[in-house]
């Protein structure tokens, strides 16, 4: 009721969407998106994004494709959100009301950023601040505010949830590069060494004795893989 208060809107918003996009120096690009209803999150109803058509680190133009995926598929299966949040401020929030503008939709949308600015200028009490594009301002609300707050969690968690996938995205695409330079391991044994193991941590951290057990893969070609993982670990 707070938040429909705040925006205007004609009741609580039953359905709220956040977006964030994670990346770490334009590589490997990806997006999430958490989902409350009623005000709790229901991951059920999270997702998880490959940026397809944006090479770098381009946040507005990831954001770009993100939502107009979602609200394109919204739109063939009725189940848009009641409010939209996006991780970011004035500039994240154009680009959303721009989306929408383009696909003919009037859903609320507002933008959430945290105060670095403001808490270097010496406010050290700021707490995130809200971008609508119904007020010129950004609002600033009381600590512990029950919109804030339900606007803070679902940023935590589409948060993480994007960091969880990056890193995820990242480990695989690793593995398969290291794999690539290795003599004898294509296309096929690469497939089969993580159908075997179920994962890069698990092909990274394999014996020699455990590889040789991959089919297609024999003593000496285990001894290479095993070596080139210990020449060059992955974070994991």
């Amino acid at each position: 009721q707070s938040l429909a208060d705040l925006l205007g809107l004609p009741e609580p918003p039953h359905r709220i969407e956040c977006f964030d996009n994670s990346n770490i120096g334009g590589q490997h690009p990806v997006a999430a998106m958490s989902v409350f209803i009623d005000g709790r999150p229901t991951r059920a109803h999270y997702r998880r994004y490959r940026v397809k058509t944006v090479e770098g680190a381009d946040d507005y133009a990831t954001m770009r494709e993100i939502l107009w995926r979602r609200l394109k598929r919204g739109m063939q299966e009725d189940n848009l959100a009641d409010l939209m949040v996006v991780d970011g401020g004035k500039g994240q929030l154009g680009v959303a009301v721009a989306v929408l503008a383009d696909l003919g939709l009037k859903v609320p949308v507002v933008g959430i950023a945290k105060p670095h600015a403001l808490k270097k200028a010496g406010q050290t009490n700021a707490t995130d601040r809200i971008f609508a594009p119904q007020y010129k301002e950004a609002l600033s609300l009381r600590e512990g505010h029950a919109g804030l707050r339900i606007l803070q969690h679902a940023r935590d968690e589409v948060h993480k949830h994007a960091i969880t996938y990056h890193r995820k995205v990242r480990r695989k695409r690793t593995l398969s590069s290291l794999l690539e330079g290795i003599d004898g391991v294509g296309p096929g044994r690469r497939k089969a060494l993580l159908q075997h193991f179920g994962s890069a941590k698990a092909v990274a951290t394999a014996s020699v004795e455990e590889l040789c057990q991959t089919p297609g893969v024999g003593p000496a070609l285990a001894q290479s893989i095993h070596q080139a993982f210990r020449r060059r670990p992955l974070s994991l």
